[in-house]
């Protein structure tokens, strides 16, 4: 079968490396819903990147800084387990913003720039 094996597996001599991708089933549904939300915000983010040639990088820096911003300062308060509307609303939107606000430094780092 190639380089993968019948289970999935790589062969590699001795050692054998594990090429499983995890199962999304399993993920909480806010993660499921930021998710979503990240890869449709970063989809029309990089659109309009494209769109207003500003810095894609400079998108990508902002898009990491806020997620992780995010994480360190919301995480223990945001719902991630629950399942309702609200919960779901909520982790949608904020998955959404991360891109957009790597998109304002983009715009700000275009507009410094000499």
């Amino acid at each position: 079968m190639g380089l993968l094996e019948s289970d999935g597996r790589h062969r590699c001599g001795v050692r054998e490396a594990d090429l499983r991708l995890p199962d999304l089933r399993k993920l909480p549904a806010f993660a499921k819903a930021q998710a979503w939300g990240l890869l449709v915000g970063f989809a029309l983010a990089w659109l309009t990147v494209d769109k207003l040639h500003m810095n894609f990088w400079a998108m990508a820096l902002g898009l990491c800084a806020s997620w992780i911003g995010w994480e360190f300062v919301f995480a223990r308060s945001a719902p991630s387990t629950r399942t309702d509307v609200a919960a779901m609303a909520y982790g949608i939107a904020t998955g959404f913003a991360f891109p957009w606000i790597g998109v304002a430094l983009a715009a700000l780092l275009d507009y410094l720039r000499p």
